[in-house]
This record gives structure tokens, sequence and C-alpha cells, in this order.
């Protein structure tokens, strides 16, 4: 192909994913609406699912110029049984909302020990972005359904106001709380 046609199937190619992401998530909220999502428990490797989550995340964070970088604590146990297909939209979710939002700077996922027993870890993962960031008086809506910081922010950036909002849900089936540390011009902390 020449530059041209390839400038045009890249193109497609982004609509159609950005496409398909939209009816995942409104199809993944439906489940959820309904009640009929249900985690899937396996065991899994927390490093390497979080280093193949980050991936395809990380290309676009060099594209824009931005630094992105992965810290999970040492005493986070690499081995864990839940749901990592959950886990892995959840912070992909939130690392794109950082990407879409972030103009210049950094993202940072970190994941840390809360409390370990023998049968149970409680964990915290942040994701942490120098971005145009949140006013404190928004954050109580913007883990509603169809809702963003601002209508404005839906027309420059995109999106459908479903994604912190499905991320909200799987975070209380998995028995846990989403939260954000955000304030206008200094950046988002979204954690769980």
């Amino acid at each position: 192909l020449d530059p041209e046609q390839k400038d045009y199937l890249g193109t497609v190619r982004d609509a159609a994913q950005h496409l398909l992401g939209i009816v995942n998530d409104v199809l993944d909220f439906a489940k959820i609406e309904a009640q009929r999502l249900e985690l899937d428990i396996a065991s899994f490797d927390l490093i390497q699912l979080m280093e193949h989550t980050i991936k395809p995340t990380a290309i676009q964070a060099q594209q824009q110029g931005l630094d992105l970088s992965l810290e999970i604590d040492p005493l986070v146990p690499p081995y864990l049984q839940g749901d990592p297909g959950r886990l892995r939209q959840i912070v992909v979710n939130l690392v794109s909302n950082a990407l879409k939002f972030t103009e210049s700077g950094s993202i940072w996922i970190n994941v840390r020990k809360q409390r370990i027993t023998d049968k149970e870890a409680t964990l915290t993962f942040s994701v942490k972005d120098t971005g145009i960031g949140i006013p404190p008086e928004k954050h109580p809506t913007i883990f509603e359904s169809f809702r963003q910081a601002e209508g404005s922010t839906t027309r420059r950036f995109g999106g459908t106001g479903l994604g912190l909002a499905i991320c909200k849900q799987l975070v209380a089936l998995m028995e846990g709380d989403i939260w954000v540390d955000s304030s206008l011009g200094r950046g988002s902390t979204f954690s769980f």
C-alpha cells in the first residue's frame, strides 16, 4: 500500500477499535444493570498481567510523548486469585482516561499492599497523571453512568461516560472501593 492508503486503513482501524470499545462498554453496563455480570475467578501472575495490560497503552503514551511507568510493591504476592480479565479492564480504563486527559508529563501506575493474610490480599491500585484534573465539586458525579466532569469534555475528548461507572461496579463486585484525588490543572489520581 502507498502511504496514503496506509493512513486511511489506520484511521479505519482506530475508528473500529473505538467503536468496539463503546459496544463492549454498553454490553458490560447492561450486564451490570441486569445484575448478570459475574466474576471469573482464576489464578494469575499479577506482574505478568500488569505488564501485558499496560503494553498497548505504553506504545500510545510514547506516541504522545508521555512517560508511563509501573511500580509494584515487592510485598505484593505475585500469584493471586481473582478475575484477571476484569482487573485488566479497570486498569486499562483508568490508564486510557489518563492518556486522554494528559497532554504532557507522566502517568504512573502503582500497586501497593494494604493487608495480606494467609487467604486474602487487599491491594491498592493507583493511576496518577499530570493531566487537566477534575474540580473537587465534580468528584461525586464522575462515577455515575453517562456523566463526565463537564459536558464540553465529552465533545472535546470523546467517550460515553460509562467507563468510570463500569469501573465502580467492577470494583464493588471485587468487594472494593474506587476514589479520585484531583484538582483542576494539577492532574488526577484514581485508586481502587
